[in-house]
């Protein structure tokens, strides 16, 4: 790849404060992701994974470094990303249709392009159908789609994801995993994606970064070199798989173990 990433941590370090107390969540974080990359974050609970989202948004600064985005720093909301947090956040009054294109109506588009980039995403998440349910009508993998299509409608260079499919079952999860999959292969954005979850880091990303238990740093990264289009449900089977799994846990378990102790 060359050296010239959508997105960049330089030596970021932030500290937030427990009354007068500082705690410092992540330090001195290096990182660079590349335009149509897909990433993954894993690490214990608590070291900053949710946080360095929070800082490529532009919602929360970094104490020490800069967050670079485009070349740019990131020094207030950074309107060329979309953030789909675990909780899908739908309006529970609104419509499907009315929730996915919300935001284009603040943005004041126009009516018929609306219409056309609806229909785009309504299809492209299998919620053709549906645009007239509201949240309470729609099963959680439904809700998430719905979230999905509201994040990508308004074309978001980069896209942030916090655990969005962390409540799911887990027969669901790998549903969305192949949803999201092939969905990332049409658009080709590039993804950002925090996790707990080994098996859905591998079976998604291009490359996964470890972060230590906090203070977060970079413990380890791993290109996983296993070949696309990926199948969820027998992804998992593959050697190559289980090879790349212990690898990752490997360098993750002494951590959470430590975690678990406190």
């Amino acid at each position: 790849m060359i050296d010239s990433p959508i997105l960049e941590f330089r030596d970021v370090t932030k500290v937030f404060y427990k009354g007068t107390q500082p705690v410092v969540a992540l330090e001195g974080l290096n990182i660079k992701i590349q335009e149509g990359e897909f990433v993954s974050v894993i690490g214990p609970s608590g070291c900053g994974k949710s946080t360095l989202l929070n800082l490529a948004a532009g919602l929360s600064p970094a104490a020490k470094g800069d967050v670079i985005y485009r070349g740019s720093p990131v020094d207030k909301i950074n309107l060329s990303v979309g953030y789909i947090t675990q909780h899908d956040n739908l309006l529970p009054w609104a419509t499907v249709r009315k929730n996915i294109t919300m935001g284009l109506k603040i943005r004041n588009v126009p009516t018929a392009e609306r219409k056309q980039r609806l229909e785009h995403y309504l299809e492209l998440t299998g919620l053709k159908g549906f645009e007239n349910h509201y949240p309470a009508e729609l099963s959680g993998g439904m809700r998430k789609r719905c979230s999905l299509a509201r994040t990508l409608i308004y074309s978001p260079e980069m896209v942030l994801m916090d655990e969005p499919f962390s409540a799911l079952d887990a027969h669901v999860k790998m549903i969305m995993h192949k949803e999201l999959l092939r969905i990332w292969d049409e658009e080709r954005k590039t993804i950002l994606f925090i996790t707990h979850d080994l098996v859905e880091a591998i079976t998604l990303s291009d490359r996964i970064i470890v972060l230590s238990a906090r203070p977060g740093q970079v413990k380890q990264v791993m290109q996983v070199d296993l070949p696309r289009p990926r199948d969820p449900f027998t992804l998992h089977t593959k050697p190559e798989f289980s090879a790349i799994f212990e690898t990752l846990w490997d360098g993750l378990k002494d951590d959470i173990y430590k975690g678990e102790n406190v």
